[in-house]
């Protein structure tokens, strides 16, 4: 990518700070596809590949390949964006359908009640669009999220940590485990300044491993406290959204969450919360340690 100056498209609408990534090598997260589907014959062989292994494989590779799509687009017309996100929902929604029907054991889990010992097991139309709605909510945000370097990286380890703690089972240990080594190995390459990105394809495919984690644990009613920080970056955007449409003013300098904090050189318009700009590396530890007690927050909600 660098030799032929193919990498990452900078949007000229944000902070002049992050006009220096443009290039930088991208569709990091189809290596970790690649390193982590290796695992998976690891796992067979040793009697530990379950159907819910092979359903979370399962969404990590698809949901991938909309974000494969996405990068792929953008770097062939060399601009920031490549799917719109009108075909980004449809794709999502594809994808969301037919795993719903490929798998439909997952139909039949029960989903636990936060803060309560009650469990709710849903019909199957209901079921059908919590999956929908948890798929399309988890991958685009994770995809928000995956803004500054090793911030989506790093938050994702925390999440999967939480999902050893609520679903302490071998199955699916042996499904997180090997993806938190991989995540920690590429977030040596990902932290700032980061040489390598995720890319859609990682964002996407992290949003649909813990989207389905998350249903096939039964812990889909407790994923919006589990994974806080998700809920912090697409909540933004919507607010951002909502108050520019109604108002023609901007809450944040820039949306999602985290860019809010950074740098304000290059910004031209104004916004209602003043911008503190910290450097990159302490917005991203910051939001870190938010996710991490987010994980804590899940975590009490599982087992109260």
């Amino acid at each position: 990518m660098r030799k032929t100056s193919l990498g990452q498209q900078i949007r000229e609408e944000g902070p002049r700070v992050h006009r220096t990534k443009g290039g930088t090598p991208t569709i990091g997260g189809g290596v970790i596809l690649l390193l982590w589907a290796i695992c998976f014959p690891l796992l067979y062989w040793f009697g530990q590949l379950s159907l819910d292994g092979i359903f979370v494989l399962a969404c990590g590779l698809f949901f991938g390949v909309v974000g494969l799509l996405d990068d792929l687009l953008s770097l062939c017309y060399q601009r920031s964006l490549g799917l719109s996100p009108s075909q980004k929902i449809m794709l999502v929604s594809a994808v969301s359908a037919a795993l719903y029907f490929a798998f439909p054991h997952v139909g039949r889990t029960a989903f636990q009640v936060p803060f309560a010992s009650v469990t709710l097991t849903l019909p199957p139309i209901a079921f059908f669009f919590l999956t929908w709605a948890v798929y399309l909510w988890t991958t685009n945000s994770m995809n928000l999220t995956d803004g500054l370097d090793g911030l989506a990286t790093g938050a994702t380890i925390l999440i999967l940590c939480g999902f050893l703690v609520i679903a302490p089972t071998r199955e699916l240990a042996g499904v997180i485990l090997p993806l938190i080594a991989i995540l920690t190995g590429f977030l040596w390459v990902n932290a700032h300044p980061a040489h390598l990105f995720l890319g859609d394809v990682g964002s996407f495919a992290l949003g649909g491993v813990v989207a389905a984690l998350a249903l096939a644990t039964g812990s889909a009613l407790i994923l919006p406290l589990l994974a806080g920080l998700l809920v912090l970056e697409s909540g933004s955007v919507i607010l951002q959204v909502a108050c520019f449409r109604l108002t023609g003013k901007r809450i944040f300098m820039i949306s999602p969450l985290h860019h809010h904090f950074e740098s304000a050189e290059g910004i031209r318009h104004s916004y209602l919360l003043p911008a503190v700009e910290w450097p990159e590396p302490k917005i991203t530890l910051r939001l870190w340690i938010v996710q991490a007690l987010f994980v804590g927050l899940g975590i009490f909600a599982a087992r109260f």
